[in-house]
């Protein structure tokens, strides 16, 4: 790592960030792409963040999603520094206990993962819709690796956008975060809405690829986007580094960094 790179870090972990997008467990088909508590607690500390939103790896490839809700919050529920976000499957016909079984439980969020549970988009707007009334946020996971690496005997098939449009309209006003879109497919979303994305949706950042500059155009609309890294499965300073390096007004920075993830959550 060149030295310019290490000062953007350093500057980034100054800003006492928070990701919305970090997972336990163990990605199936990386053994590396692997976190347990402490391997997260670690990764707080060496880029500045004071919190992390996760999710159990568990309740996207296992047989059921309470188990790995469980292993979640028994293992990071009393640390304030993890966010638990419970994954719910629209297609379990336990899912609405689940997710009063989650709030009881102290979980901060909700978490779908139609391409991985193997439900249609649209199946998911009674999930969003009761995680309204209980006052709870929802991330979308469109994907979570990239279609171009993906191994190659994975059933997953990334969402349509026009499916994420109409679960968009269809569902309440309420947060909503869409993790894994790239530019280019935030662009195609926003023609659904001529150009009006709700503001109610947000997008995370760890797919939105490109040089170090890329990240100015984020000033554009600061309060749409917050910083998702996608550890362990991504590598996280990339967007670090996109961030730190962006010509953004320190206001600005802050809502990406921090302030909007913030306010999203009850």
């Amino acid at each position: 790592m060149t030295a310019r790179s290490r000062a953007l870090l350093a500057s980034f972990a100054a800003l006492g960030a928070v990701d919305t997008t970090c997972h336990l467990g163990t990605w199936p088909s990386r053994l590396a792409a692997s976190a347990d508590p402490d391997r997260l607690r670690a990764y707080a500390a060496r880029h500045g963040l004071r919190a992390l939103w996760v999710g159990h790896l568990a309740s996207l490839f296992g047989f059921d999603t309470r188990s790995g809700n469980e292993a979640l919050i028994d293992a990071c529920g009393a640390d304030p520094l993890f966010v638990p976000f419970a994954v719910l499957d629209a297609g379990s016909p336990t899912w609405a206990a689940e997710l009063d079984g989650a709030v009881a439980a102290g979980f901060r969020g909700i978490r779908v993962a139609p391409a991985h549970h193997g439900t249609p988009v649209g199946a998911l707007v009674p999930v969003l819709q009761a995680a309204q009334e209980h006052g709870l946020p929802v991330q979308l996971l469109v994907r979570l690796d990239d279609a171009r690496v993906r191994h190659p005997r994975s059933p997953v098939t990334d969402p349509e956008l026009h499916h994420i449009a109409d679960l968009i309209r269809a569902a309440p006003v309420a947060p909503l975060v869409l993790s894994g879109l790239n530019r280019g497919e935030e662009r195609e979303l926003r023609r659904h809405f001529g150009d009006d994305l709700p503001a109610h949706v947000h997008l995370d950042l760890w797919h939105v690829n490109g040089p170090t500059f890329v990240a100015d155009a984020l000033a554009e609309e600061p309060g749409r986007w917050v910083f998702g890294s996608g550890f362990p499965i991504q590598t996280p300073e990339a967007t670090m580094l996109q961030l730190a390096a962006a010509a953004l007004p320190p206001e600005d920075l802050r809502r990406i960094t921090s302030g909007t993830a913030t306010s999203l959550l009850p």
